[in-house]
């Protein structure tokens, strides 16, 4: 070829280019060589990168290498891209960079402590000193009175759990301080807990609620106790205690009743089974049973009631408040207890109780009465009498019984049921009595018929008499009976103290009742009483011999305040000393004392060291009856003992 080297003369390059271009084979590729390290201290997932670039995902301790090699002579440079955050690390690369040099890259480090964060709190309402907090159990922090916030001095590892608590309470004064969200897991951000402080009011039994409600609104069959210091026990439906269960309330507790709604007593009088609510408040001030309304501004809630005589309740330190809505049932009695005897039952033991503003009256008595151990009850801010009983349930009433109401009437004890009082009775309360009645019979009476019954009356007692239809009279013994239906009446006042006979009408007038009668009554003795506003007609007599009333032609009518004697037999004559230091005034009548028993010879007279006010219409005392009549050697005698 013209202007060309022969073949043999190129040079060797071009020889080799030749030869591959003419596709007799490729350069050797370069040599790569991967980069990588060891990884320590890593609790979570980690991105790395080398040169920005070819992520690499690592979960777990040891070595590691990126995907994408690296020829010799290239530089390499290993970073963190994502740190660890469950929990919450810091990765470090050691040995971060350099330049491939002909082998592996295996000098990296990386290593990753788990990062740590402060836990802090704020506090609000702190007053009081001494208030230690704690984390974990540990860490103590003594915080003044004026502190607002506090961090612990431990931080605690993310992932790791924290638990502040109050380790002591302030005081001076007394404080609560609660910690809210006081517990968790360290997250990747300093922990702040919140704690507020509040004064302590001081715990008033009966009236601090511990929080707790147990309610209960089906019949108890077995032993219960209902606890107390501030437990409500919210009574929502009628229930009963059945024999022989005792459910005992223990001290501070605050029974709840819903409207209308009460508890029953059940005892059993076929198998003589008890059953039994106990109220067990062992202090009034500190440890009281209260028993309420669960509602205020609702309806009334209704009573505490025992069925028979085998149904038990003991009241001891106890205060009621409202009841009563039992749609008039038992005078609306907050309280009521049943016995099943002809005597009364003593079913009912109240040991400092305070029934405060009932619907009705406190405490209803049927053929039941307080047991002798009782003691100290008041009846306040009711409308009705405070409480009611039959006659002879009277003896049983508490010492220290104190009423404290607006009205006369709810002042009073009321007499129902059974006026009659037919066995030995002793009455010592000095709250008024009231009976409303057409009479009272004081003597034996069947089937428990008693000979030489003995009413006692101690100083301070009142009783109060009003009729249902005409003045009432007190009738002692019976007119023209045997000895053995005899009843005495005694009275044991003091001059200061005397007893008080009087008119149960809300304005006394003088006739408001008819008077007392001892007809068959020996042992009497009245000492230092009141009798007033008696001597109205009962239709008694004439039957002595008193003096001529003109104005009915006859012999007067037997109205006095006080009668002795029946008109008959000889089997009464009082002593002279029957009556001794005694007050009669505001009373009517034809008499103040009317003589009806028979005797030979006119007297004895009854008058001396009593006080006799105006009001009789023809004597003081009149003249008894003698066996042969009035005339004495042919003259009439009738007339006035004593004028």
């Amino acid at each position: 070829m013209t202007g060309s080297l022969p073949p043999w003369k190129l040079g060797a390059a071009t020889l080799v280019f030749a030869l591959y271009g003419c596709g007799v084979g490729d350069p050797p590729a370069p040599q790569t060589y991967s980069i990588g390290g060891t990884v320590s201290g890593l609790s979570g997932v980690a991105v790395l990168q080398n040169n920005l670039g070819d992520d690499l995902t690592i979960s777990a301790n040891g070595n590691f290498a990126f995907a994408t090699a690296l020829t010799s002579g290239s530089a390499y440079s290993i970073t963190v891209k994502t740190q660890p955050s469950s929990p919450t690390q810091t990765c470090v690369v050691g040995n971060a960079t350099g330049s491939v040099a002909g082998a592996a890259v295996t000098t990296a480090t990386v290593t990753c402590t788990t990062n740590t964060y402060v836990v802090n709190g704020t506090i609000t309402g702190l007053a009081g000193s001494g208030l230690v907090v704690q984390d974990n159990g540990g860490d103590d922090i003594a915080l003044s009175s004026s502190a607002v916030g506090f961090g612990f001095g431990t931080p605690v590892a993310s992932g790791a759990t924290y638990n502040v608590t109050v380790k002591t309470q302030p005081t001076g004064p007394a404080q609560t301080c609660i910690v809210a969200a006081g517990s968790g897991t360290v997250g990747s951000v300093a922990v702040t807990v919140a704690v507020t402080c509040t004064t302590n009011t001081a715990f008033v039994c009966g009236v601090t609620e511990n929080g707790t409600v147990v309610t209960h609104a089906a019949d108890i069959t077995a032993d219960e106790a209902w606890a107390g210091a501030g437990t409500v026990h919210l009574v929502t439906a009628p229930i009963a205690i059945v024999a022989r269960a005792t459910v005992t309330v223990q001290p501070c507790a605050i029974v709840k009743l819903s409207g209308g709604t009460g508890i029953d007593v059940r005892g059993d009088l076929a198998t003589g089974a008890i059953a039994k609510l106990v109220s067990a408040g062992d202090d009034f001030v500190t440890g009281r049973v209260v028993f309420e309304t669960a509602n205020a501004s609702g309806p009334a809630w209704g009573r505490l009631r025992g069925v028979n005589k085998n149904s038990i309740i003991e009241l001891n330190n106890t205060a009621i408040s409202g009841g009563g809505n039992v749609g008039g049932s038992q005078l609306n009695a907050v309280v009521s207890m049943n016995g099943s005897s002809v005597l009364p039952d003593t079913t009912l033991k109240v040991v400092t109780v305070v029934i405060d503003a009932p619907a009705g009256t406190g405490i209803y008595l049927s053929d039941a009465a307080f047991t002798s151990d009782s003691n100290f009850v008041v009846v306040q801010n009711g409308t009705d009498s405070a409480i009611a009983m039959s006659a002879m349930a009277l003896g049983s009433i508490p010492p220290n019984t104190v009423f404290n109401n607006a009205t006369v009437q709810a002042s009073e004890i009321r007499v129902v049921e059974n006026s009659n009082i037919f066995d030995n009775l002793t009455i010592s309360t000095s709250q008024p009595i009231h009976f409303k009645t057409d009479g009272v019979h004081v003597g034996g009476l069947a089937p428990t018929f008693v000979q030489n019954v003995t009413l006692t009356l101690h100083a301070g007692v009142t009783l109060k008499f009003e009729g249902l239809t005409g003045p009432p009279m007190v009738v002692f013994g019976d007119q023209g009976q045997t000895t053995d239906k005899n009843a005495a009446l005694v009275v044991q006042g003091t001059p200061g103290v005397p007893v008080r006979f009087t008119s149960g009408a809300a304005t006394p007038a003088p006739g408001d009742w008819a008077g007392l009668w001892l007809a068959t009554s020996n042992g009497s003795q009245i000492d230092n009483a009141i009798i007033e506003f008696a001597g109205g007609d009962a239709h008694v007599g004439p039957q002595s011999c008193g003096p001529f009333d003109p104005s009915i032609a006859q012999r007067a009518r037997n109205t006095a305040a006080l009668l002795v004697g029946d008109g008959t037999d000889q089997q009464y004559v009082p002593p002279a000393g029957l009556l001794t230091n005694t007050t009669f005034r505001n009373n009517t009548g034809s008499y103040a004392i009317d003589a009806v028993w028979e005797a030979p010879a006119f007297g004895p007279s009854l008058v001396a060291s009593n006080t006799f006010g105006s009001g009789p219409k023809f004597c003081t005392q009149n003249k008894n009856l003698k066996p042969l009549g009035c005339f004495v050697g042919g003259v009439d005698q009738s007339g006035c003992l004593v004028p």
